[in-house]
């Protein structure tokens, strides 16, 4: 897998909805604090593992909101943590949160980047609708079991790699959002691959995903998948 630098072009991003109070530019009843943010425990959107992620990739990837002086139009700027996400999120109330209506409205990530998926966007509205709190679940869904693309691996590469490896051709010519891109590049560079999500790398700059290293499960998930001759 290889790191291509690319600069990120759109207008400023500021924390501030422009959208008068409770319109939603992307359309549909986005709720308006109802919720009371306690939620079941099975029902809980937990940030650290399902919101973060999703800011981490399809925002802060190289060149965009990284927080580094890099270039890019807003390079001093930063979608990367918790704090500089809840800047422009308002809790239980997801039409007045900036930082998600410029999301859902198509705006960013921009121009023919890799878009979130609806299910992805649904899952940061109930986010912010139960309270946009900065949570850890202590139970992990992750299951080694599910190695297959279309049961596990695509899911992993949703959440933590297609901001940079979702659309044709890709971060370093690697694309990862459909089977057959991914088992190309799974078979053609599987030990390179299998040291990037490890971590080790020779050059840092080629360990997967960017933002962090994935849990021991999700690396277990994708080697099985690897050594396994990325099935279907």
């Amino acid at each position: 897998m290889i790191v291509m630098m690319y600069g990120c072009t759109h207008d400023h991003l500021s924390p501030n909805n422009t959208n008068p109070p409770g319109t939603n530019p992307g359309g549909g009843n986005t709720g308006g604090g109802n919720n009371n943010g306690g939620g079941s425990s099975s029902d809980t959107v937990c940030f650290q593992t399902d919101i973060l992620p999703l800011y981490q990739t399809y925002c802060a990837s190289t060149g965009c909101h990284t927080g580094k002086a890099n270039g890019g139009d807003d390079e001093n700027f930063s979608l990367s943590s918790y704090a500089d996400i809840k800047k422009g999120i308002v809790p239980f109330n997801p039409g007045d949160s900036r930082y998600f209506t410029i999301i859902q409205s198509g705006q960013m990530p921009p121009g023919h980047s890799p878009k979130l998926s609806a299910a992805q966007i649904n899952t940061i509205t109930k986010w912010i609708n139960q309270g946009a709190l900065n949570n850890t679940c202590a139970t992990s869904t992750c299951d080694t079991t599910k190695t297959t693309y279309t049961n596990g691996i695509s899911q992993i590469f949703a959440t933590y790699c297609n901001g940079c490896h979702g659309v044709a051709p890709g971060s370093g010519n690697v694309v990862l959002s459909d089977y057959n891109s991914a088992k190309a590049v799974g078979t053609s560079q599987k030990t390179t691959f299998i040291d990037a999500i490890n971590y080790r790398s020779a050059n840092p700059a080629m360990n997967m995903p960017p933002a962090g290293q994935l849990s021991s499960c999700q690396v277990t998930q994708i080697t099985k998948w690897l050594n396994a001759g990325c099935p279907q």
